[in-house]
């Protein structure tokens, strides 16, 4: 029987092309917009490592100096987000964590080994620890990460990203051949596979969703050869350290560099949280971290929302685009009514020769149902087109930011026929009122 219905609504929506087009048009334009808001501040938003995130704590120390405090946030004394290299070596030698790792930044010059020295290009180079990769879920393509022997020397090794590699070795193993950086010759010792976390949280900047860097090397080989890009990343000392060698710059209080541990559960928070009180303690004890203690450790989704990556702005676009959707469904409920109450002879006729309230409800039911899937199939194409404008005006941007997935897709054909059902219930209710005498009078 409801093949039957069905037949009668698409036979009713052929029969009104006009008016069975500009509600279908009009609840698609509504869904694209929706959709795409919910998209795009979906993929901005989510949890860029699902699998551990309550187990990974990026550490922040009150280690300022005690004339005045780093920054004040309404009436709030803030510490740093980044810490010295002296403090790495400090929470790295007690090794209290299951994993960590310290990340930084700097720039040089980068080429393949067989490419012409003009052919060189200036690219942004990740300092780390050999745990990141684990730590933070990297796959690789070929190979692996540097050895801890890599890590604890500073050895010249590197690790590229899949992109790099396509570029410089057009998709092959690179795995033992070898980059240039500056004048050093850097060993290739992993390819990572594709890696977009969404947001780039590992290193809060104003690039949270751009790609990751393309080179990744042993944090200890930027450290021996006392490259820092002041001009090119994020640092700040408490102390007059302009105009001094580097070795006295490493060795100072100066803050560049972001530190994050791996706990073996969520649960280990509290005792790993002992762990840098104890150590901001001894530091006061050998005359450092003069401050209050504000030292404290924070989840990747408290950290984004610290540091406004997350905000109600997202919400607040994608509550405007949803808005806009309504103002559309009733725009097709005022439709529906005039298309539904166009068909009173119908009505009448049918229910004279023995069809009941319900038949008529059931008709235009599905009638409803397939305008909001064509809607939503139509909003999907409206979505995808949306999504590709957005790509080619913020170029920048991580594309995989403005890709539907699976479940958002089967979401909005899903939104598109429960709203279009629920906003045709009363079109539905006043026409399967419609008396019979009143309309086969008129005939």
């Amino acid at each position: 029987m409801l093949s039957y219905y069905f037949k009668l609504a698409w036979l009713s929506l052929r029969k009104t092309p006009l008016l069975s087009v500009l509600m279908v048009s009009t609840i698609a334009l509504g869904i694209a917009a929706a959709m795409v808001t919910y998209t795009v501040s979906y993929m901005m938003t989510k949890d860029p490592l699902p699998a551990k995130s309550d187990r990974l704590f990026t550490v922040q120390l009150s280690s300022w100096g005690p004339d005045q405090p780093y920054l004040m946030v309404d009436g709030q004394e803030e510490i740093p987000a980044m810490v010295s290299y002296r403090d790495v070596r400090g929470l790295k030698a007690a090794a209290k964590a299951k994993q960590e790792t310290a990340i930084g930044l700097f720039k040089i010059m980068s080429r393949a080994e067989e490419q012409n020295r003009r052919d060189a290009q200036m690219r942004m180079i990740r300092s780390t620890h050999n745990d990141f990769f684990s730590m933070f879920q990297v796959p690789f393509l070929y190979g692996n990460a540097w050895s801890e022997q890599d890590d604890s020397s500073g050895n010249p090794v590197v690790v590229i990203t899949k992109a790099l590699n396509d570029e410089l070795f057009g998709g092959a193993n690179s795995v033992g051949r070898h980059i240039v950086l500056g004048e050093s010759l850097m060993q290739i010792v992993g390819v990572m596979d594709d890696w977009f976390p969404i947001p780039r949280f590992y290193y809060l900047s104003s690039q949270v969703y751009q790609d990751p860097e393309a080179l990744f090397v042993p944090l200890e080989y930027q450290i021996n050869q006392q490259i820092f890009s002041h001009n090119d990343v994020t640092w700040s000392c408490w102390q007059d350290v302009e105009d001094v060698d580097f070795s006295v710059f490493i060795a100072s209080d100066c803050i560049w560099l972001f530190y994050w541990a791996e706990l073996e559960s969520a649960e280990d928070r509290a005792d790993y949280m002992d762990f840098i009180n104890a150590y901001v303690d001894e530091q006061k004890s050998a005359g450092r971290f003069a401050r209050e203690n504000l030292s404290r450790l924070f989840t990747i989704d408290e950290y984004l929302r610290w540091a406004e990556v997350l905000s109600n702005e997202n919400d607040m676009a994608v509550w405007l685009a949803f808005a806009f959707l309504l103002a559309c469904l009733l725009n097709c409920m005022s439709l529906m009514m005039t298309k539904f109450y166009g068909k009173g002879s119908e009505i009448g006729l049918r229910r004279a020769v023995g069809a009941s309230r319900n038949d008529i409800c059931w008709q235009f039911l599905c009638e409803a149902f397939l305008i909001g899937l064509l809607g939503g199939v139509l909003g999907l194409m409206f979505a995808q087109l949306g999504l590709q404008l957005i790509q080619q005006i913020f170029t920048y941007l991580n594309v995989t930011i403005m890709q539907m997935d699976l479940k958002i897709m089967l979401m909005t054909l899903i939104l598109s026929v429960v709203t279009s059902v629920l906003f045709g219930l009363w079109p539905i209710y006043r026409a399967a009122q419609i008396q019979p005498s009143s309309q086969l009078k008129s005939l």
